[in-house]
């Protein structure tokens, strides 16, 4: 409750920062209890997390408007680190207010400046609302500043419902990168990302199998 009560106070005097790409960060550590509350994260493989540094997360997702909010908690939870996540819209007045949050835009550029400035970011595939759990599609132009930086690519499964607050995280382990940096490199990258996440999901919710298979 101090700590909460000392960053009110801080936003009350005007004194916090918002970085070049309209994060807030004393903002998300005030709203972060609130959050912890609301959303009951489990969190498995947390160790695979980079603890420090730049690092790229892809992660399934639905249409869910919690869903990026858990797999930040879930990193917090694991790390005690902030990390941003892409996908928010660019019009106002969604998009602003998702950027005091952590949020960014999913575009090779915007992630490119977050991951040389040191940012842990969450890339989401396409939405899926297939049951079991399908992993969507990832443009590998989306990969394309992991590539070239070398920053550690990790599979993220997202699981759990708006309605019950409930969400369990998988994290995978780390994709091995291409030796190089042509076009088939950065698909290969693509691939075996998405590949991760649809055998943690695999994993986490197997098929049915019919009595006689």
């Amino acid at each position: 409750m101090r700590a909460v009560l000392a960053h009110a106070g801080r936003r009350l005097r005007g004194d916090y920062d918002v970085d070049e790409w309209g994060g807030d960060p004393d903002l998300v550590d005030l709203v972060d209890p609130l959050v912890r509350l609301v959303l009951r994260v489990e969190v498995d493989g947390g160790g695979r997390v980079p603890a420090s540094g730049a690092g790229v997360l892809v992660a399934n997702r639905r249409l869910g408007l919690a869903e990026p909010f858990a797999v930040v908690r879930a990193i917090r939870q694991a790390t005690g680190r902030r990390a941003r996540f892409l996908g928010i819209p660019d019009l106002a007045p969604l998009g602003p207010a998702l950027r005091r949050f952590g949020g960014a835009v999913n575009r090779p550029l915007e992630l490119a400046g977050l991951l040389w400035a040191g940012h842990l970011c969450i890339l989401p595939l396409s939405s899926e609302l297939r049951r079991p759990p399908r992993a969507g599609n990832l443009r590998p132009a989306s990969l394309q500043p992991a590539l070239e930086l070398g920053v550690p690519v990790v599979p993220v499964a997202v699981l759990g419902g708006e309605l019950t607050g409930r969400w369990r995280v998988q994290v995978g382990p780390e994709v091995e990168h291409p030796p190089g940096s042509s076009p088939l490199d950065l698909a290969q990258l693509a691939d075996s990302a998405r590949n991760g996440v649809q055998a943690l999901l695999d994993e986490a919710s197997p098929p049915r199998r019919w009595l006689f298979d």
